[in-house]
């Protein structure tokens, strides 16, 4: 039996990345005069992967709202991170700050309409099309997922839902 060859077989990766470059890291610390800079990133970068405009801002204000957040509560020491990954971008927002208790309810209620603050991760949660929040003492980690595929919602399509059979029930 003769020897095999292995470079043969093996299939050439050379112009295939091993890594997805579909990521954008930006390190902080941020500063409320940053959003708007973060903002123009954002749409930037997700543009040149091919992200709809509906999306692009619906992740600007996902993300911005994060930021915003670590500057409030974590004097913006954090990062935020937005990758590409199986027709999702999956935002995540990670700080040093001393935590959030309860965490698991974080940005579940509404805030009262007369509270100066205390929206980003309500609205955060609301756009996002799935939500977690991982918190200690060691800091937290915000995961936002928003779906680049159009879903049956009236954020994800052009158009309403249509739903003249069930009104007429």
């Amino acid at each position: 039996m003769a020897p095999v060859d292995w470079k043969d077989r093996m299939p050439d990766f050379a112009d295939r990345p091993v890594v997805d470059q579909r990521r954008l890291r930006i390190d902080g610390p941020f500063t409320s005069a940053d959003l708007e800079s973060i903002r123009r990133q954002l749409d930037t970068e997700c543009a040149a992967w091919g992200v709809p405009p509906r999306v692009r801002s619906v992740l600007a204000l996902v993300a911005t709202e994060l930021v915003a957040n670590i500057v409030v509560h974590c004097d913006g020491e954090g990062r935020l991170q937005v990758a590409l990954y199986r027709g999702r971008l999956v935002c995540q927002a990670f700080d040093r700050g001393p935590g959030i208790p309860r965490s698991h309810r974080a940005g579940w209620r509404p805030p009262s309409p007369s509270a100066p603050g205390g929206r980003g991760l309500w609205l955060a949660r609301v756009f996002a099309d799935r939500f977690a929040v991982d918190s200690s003492p060691l800091g937290t980690t915000v995961t936002a997922v928003i779906d680049i595929r159009p879903s049956s919602t009236l954020r994800g399509g052009d158009e309403p839902p249509d739903t003249s059979e069930a009104d007429e029930r």
